[in-house]
């Protein structure tokens, strides 16, 4: 029974990503597959004198797919634009005193 619902969930989930690829084929012969979105990183790197810089990228646009999965190697217009902004914390290690 429990083989069953697994196989009938793998199948289902087949299903949508099927659809959503031959969805995806129809919008590239209409030329209206991919996007872009304006993408902004940010880098905030924790320093061994306990302070924390602050450094920006530029922005630049990033190529998408309008579709609910990710197809051809690019992410999905809707995850792109959700992780627009994003940061990131770097750590530099930490400070460490050594007797010589």
């Amino acid at each position: 029974m429990l083989g069953r619902i697994f196989l009938a969930i793998i199948v289902v989930a087949a299903m949508i990503w099927a659809g959503d690829w031959l969805v995806l084929r129809v919008k590239m012969s209409r030329d209206a597959a991919y996007g872009e979105v304006e993408v902004r990183h940010r880098y905030a790197v924790k320093l061994k004198n306990r302070r924390i810089e602050q450094r920006s990228e530029k922005a630049h646009m990033q190529e998408c797919v309008r579709s609910l999965f990710p197809h051809y190697g690019d992410q999905p217009c809707w995850y792109v634009a959700r992780h627009a902004f994003d940061e990131e914390e770097i750590d530099s290690g930490a400070w460490h005193f050594y007797n010589q």
